[in-house]
């Protein structure tokens, strides 16, 4: 690398990596703030410069080859962005101005469509077109930077204004016929006009504006960004342009869908109870006669009628009361007027005069209006009346609202009567279930599911395309290895079962409530349906619910037990002193409000651990631990270092060993004499000063429980301990070790309990603060032996 230098003359903030930086130092092109960075080290640079062009050189960067040789001799050359002979340095300066100006607009560009990516977020959260619209306008100005943009959107008679720019009048209206606009929306095609006085087509607003990029809103209308510059836009900007109207049109059929469901859901409420009766019914001719009577009760429709759909005609199956005998007739499907029409088409027909419908057939030539709706594949319903214009659009709706319900009831009760002949009817609802879905077949004596077919939920939730698990076995597929007795396989038994699993799904183990129903009972053939419900985020929410309810029962123990112990003894005292006055007693009201004081450190510090930690960065732990070993009491114990590396929040990492520091030095003794650790560590003594009342963490109780419920033994304190700190063998994480008494095997896993002491005057609660915070870090922490007989606490990364 060149010493001292950073940039390149004439490409400022420009960095070359190169595979020779001796072989370039004789060009012109370097100046005093050049700068080169070695090709194969790593480092940052957005151009490379390669000498020899059969090295193996690969960057993620545009890369130059400079050498004395023919491009058509080099081998890959593909490899390379541009080629300059080794000593032209104006063509060598020239590429890399090209490559630099290259980079450069790609940046640009990738900033625009991040910025753009990010501001989609507000814009497809619009609640209201004119929001929607708002938000348009502002990312094509805020984010986009075009200069000024507007909207036209449909009004009826013609397109409503709506721009950035305070010169146009949110009144203005827009001919549908006129120029690019109107070009624009009838062809549903998107233009860029380097220079508008160059078309034959645009009419621009203002004789000012030269160039404009013009986009289709689907149905709503037309987005333009425009320009008083010539050739202000380029592809990208078009790209750009598409990029947002894709977002403001998916958000606008969204906003428009929301509405039209508010609407139907007030009418909804009208044919609710219908519905319900409906949805009882179990005989398809009863089912057809209660959809006669429900439309005439809640519709108030004289004369209703279904004809079902039986072997290419349409037969009269049920009619209201006083339906004339002659007013319905079997007709044919291929010329049997508005009913064969609808059945046909799937489409509602609403003829408003019989005598101006020329393919109108009435039965009775006294009709005079009439509503057509199709009951899916089953039927099609009509209702009649004797003059003109009775129904409007309104009927129409509804009807197709109840018709949709009969149509849904009408399939339940043909696949319930005869499951096989409906099974293609039931593959088409099994696509529309919401829930992932798999229909297979059971091979009992393999324990195999061989899959017939799945959902696109399915699809989308396994993250399994159709083509490539039709054949295979489910449970091979979904089902955790671990699992010997999947519910899925019970369709062999013809067994309905419905329960909670964890199965496989896009790489993750994910929490399902399965549904598993066999296709025919009775037929006992294997064949059947099963329905993945995800619940993992419930399940999550319920998890994280419980552990907020421990924290809270937690809290409530302390307040109530802990705290009120201190708080008596402190007030026994008072009064004690108040009437003898002696020094002792004081003291003993002090020891009990510092007890108070540090527990509440404590709690505080427990709240803390249920926040995610800070940001992760790789810590040295030795060094942290030299840190925290400064902010504890340690009287005359030592502290061995070696240096482990983990990813940690620096600052709940230092809180975490200072608590173990603390248990370790409040209740160890002595490191036997001539004992030195393995390793190369660096030793530091106690220097501290601080008062045990400074420390966070204490190891006692301030409850009357005996010593003999202490994690921790004493052992003898005439000496110090020794601890230690240092990466884990073979394992990513690190240990913290004394060689103090040592924890007892059968209480190792209670240590981290809230309120479970390791004896002396602390409070218990010290190690609860350790595992939370190895709980915020996704680290495992395990209690065990050190090699001295001592307490050894290990923590693992995942």
């Amino acid at each position: 690398m060149f010493p001292s230098q950073t940039d390149v003359r004439g490409l400022e903030q420009l960095r070359l990596a190169v595979d020779d930086p001796a072989a370039m130092e004789h060009l012109t092109l370097v100046s005093d703030s050049a700068s080169f960075v070695p090709a194969g080290d790593g480092e940052p640079a957005d151009v490379a410069i390669v000498t020899d062009p059969s090295s193996d050189f690969e960057r993620d960067v545009p890369v130059v080859c400079y050498a004395d040789c023919d491009p058509a001799s080099v081998p890959r050359p593909e490899r390379f962005d541009a080629f300059v002979r080794r000593g032209d340095e104006e063509s060598l300066r020239t590429q890399l101005r090209w490559l630099a100006a290259r980079a450069d607009g790609v940046a640009v560009h990738e900033t625009r469509l991040r910025r753009l990516y990010e501001g989609s977020s507000r814009l497809i959260s619009a609640e209201t077109t004119d929001e929607l619209l708002d938000q348009t306008l502002d990312i094509a100005d805020r984010i986009l930077a075009f200069d000024n943009s507007v909207v036209c959107t449909d009004a009826g008679d013609g397109f409503h204004v709506r721009a950035t720019d305070d010169d146009f009048d949110d009144d203005d209206r827009i001919d549908y016929d006129r120029g690019l606009v109107g070009e624009t929306y009838r062809t549903g095609e998107s233009f860029r006009l380097d220079d508008v006085r160059d078309s034959d087509v645009a009419d621009p607003a203002d004789p000012g504006f030269r160039s404009v990029v013009s986009v289709p809103i689907g149905d709503v209308g037309v987005f333009q960004a425009i320009s008083t510059d010539v050739n202000a836009f380029d592809e990208t900007d078009r790209r750009l342009a598409e990029l947002l109207v894709s977002y403001v049109a998916e958000t606008a059929a969204r906003i428009e869908s929301e509405a039209a469901l508010r609407e139907s859901r007030s009418r909804v409420e009208a044919l609710h109870r219908g519905t319900v009766e409906l949805a009882a019914v179990t005989d398809i001719d009863e089912l057809f006669e209660r959809t006669v009577a429900v439309t005439d009760e809640i519709l108030s429709f004289d004369l209703s009628y279904v004809g079902v759909v039986d072997d290419g005609f349409i037969v009269p199956a049920a009619m209201s009361e006083g339906f004339p005998e002659d007013g319905a007739e079997v007709k044919s499907l291929e010329d049997g007027g508005v009913a064969a029409a609808v059945y046909r088409t799937q489409e509602t027909r609403l003829v408003t005069d019989m005598a101006e419908a020329d393919d109108a057939e009435p039965a009775k030539d006294t009709y005079r209006s009439g509503l057509s709706v199709p009951i899916g594949d089953f039927a099609v319903f009509q209702a009649a009346a004797y003059t003109p214009h009775a129904f409007d659009e309104t009927d129409a709706e509804l009807t197709e609202l109840l018709m949709a319900h009969v149509a849904v009831t009408a399939e339940r009760i043909r696949a319930e009567e005869d499951l096989r002949e409906e099974r293609d009817r039931s593959t088409a609802l099994f696509e529309h279930v919401s829930d992932a879905a798999v229909a297979y077949q059971v091979d009992e004596g393999a324990g195999v599911a061989s899959v017939q077919s799945v959902n696109h939920a399915f699809e989308e939730r396994f993250g399994r395309c159709s083509v490539d698990v039709i054949g295979e076995d489910l449970v091979a597929e979904i089902v955790p290895d671990d699992e010997t007795d999947p519910p899925e396989l019970s369709v062999a038994a013809g067994e309905r079962r419905r329960c909670e699993v964890q199965r496989l799904a896009n790489g993750d183990r994910r929490e399902f409530i399965l549904n598993v129903v066999p296709l025919d009972p009775d037929a006992a053939d294997g064949v059947g349906y099963a329905l993945y419900t995800d619940i993992t985020e419930r399940k999550e929410r319920e998890s994280e619910l419980r552990r907020q309810n421990q924290r809270l029962e937690e809290f409530a123990n302390i307040v109530s037990h802990d705290l009120r112990n201190p708080l008596a003894v402190a007030q026994g005292h008072l009064e004690l002193a108040r009437e003898t006055d002696r020094e002792e007693s004081f003291e003993a009201v002090a020891d009990a409000l510092n007890k108070m004081e540090r527990l509440i450190d404590d709690l505080l510090s427990l709240a803390r651990q249920g926040e995610v930690v800070g940001e992760t960065t790789p810590v040295d732990v030795a060094a942290v631990a030299r840190r925290a070993w400064d902010t504890v009491e340690t009287e005359d114990a030592t502290l061995e270092s070696a240096t482990a590396t983990v990813e940690a929040d620096d600052e709940r990492l230092a809180e975490l060993l200072g608590n173990l520091f603390r248990n370790s030095v409040e209740h160890g003794a002595r490191r036997p004499s001539g004992r030195s650790p393995p390793g190369d560590t660096v030793e530091h003594s106690s220097t501290s000063n601080r008062t045990s009342s400074g420390d966070s963490v204490e190891h006692g109780s301030a409850s009357s429980r005996p010593a003999a419920d202490d994690a921790v033994e004493h052992g003898d304190t005439s000496g110090g301990v020794t601890i230690r700190v240092g990466p884990l063998d073979g394992e990513r994480g690190f240990y913290v070790e004394d060689d103090g008494p040592g924890i007892d095997e059968d209480r190792r896993e209670s240590v981290f309990d809230p309120g479970e002491t390791t004896g002396g005057d602390g409070i218990g609660y010290g190690l609860t603060i350790v595992s939370r915070i190895a709980e915020a870090h996704d680290w495992d922490v395990s209690v065990t032996e050190s090699a001295d007989g001592g307490a050894r606490f290990e923590f693992r990364a995942d």
